[in-house]
């Protein structure tokens, strides 16, 4: 699967306080400036795109990706992994639907929801999931938009630094240092960690005791 780039063109345009990618030399520009941001992240935390999986149980529809209860971007795959080790891809989609291989999503709680007869024809088969977090999205966005800025704004000693250039690198400085105090915690459950299929989620929120 193609990688997507973590923000768009247009967002950082928006957050560097542009109106048209021409102003700053043109689409290709930013997205030089987003790959370089994404580079950057990624060699400070590692991989922006969070892994997660769980196993389908065939009584229960609604699955949960993630249980920090943090702002989750966006959902980049959702698979279910076949007995002979095959990848059965499914999207988005307004309704569930096994025939269409679809799911919907509901980022105010981070679950998923599969159709019935999808649990049904799949239970006990693992679902592995990549996701984009909120806070890596925004970091990225404007690290490429301070950069648009820095390459556009030629600014002299006496004129100083642009004042959306200091409120950028100060929204910088705070989401850096959020995600490093995340990372110092790390899971709640380092035993449901596998650094391939990443953190197995035991879907507590839906035990019945």
């Amino acid at each position: 699967m193609a990688r997507i780039a973590l923000c768009t063109v247009a967002q950082v345009l928006q957050t560097a306080g542009y109106n048209h990618e021409e102003e700053v030399g043109g689409s290709d520009v930013v997205d030089e400036m987003i790959e370089e941001a994404e580079s950057e992240v990624a060699g400070d935390f590692g991989d922006p795109i969070m892994k997660s999986n769980f196993i389908l149980d065939s009584t229960q529809t609604k699955y949960e990706f993630r249980v920090d209860n943090k702002e989750t971007y966006r959902i980049d795959q959702v698979l279910i992994r076949e007995d002979d080790n095959s990848r059965r891809v499914y999207t988005d989609g307004d309704t569930p639907s096994e025939a269409s291989q679809k799911y919907t999503k509901d980022f105010e709680f981070n679950t998923i929801t599969f159709e019935s007869g999808t649990v049904s024809a799949w239970d006990g088969n693992r679902v592995e999931i990549n996701y984009l977090p909120t806070p890596f999205h925004h970091l990225i966005r404007l690290k490429a938009a301070l950069s648009i800025i820095d390459k556009t704004n030629v600014v002299n000693a006496e004129e100083g630094m642009p004042a959306i250039a200091i409120r950028l690198m100060s929204r910088i400085k705070r989401l850096e240092k959020s995600l490093t105090d995340a990372a110092a915690v790390g899971s709640e459950d380092e035993k449901y960690y596998d650094p391939t299929l990443g953190e197995t989620i035991p879907q507590r929120r839906f035990w019945t005791y």
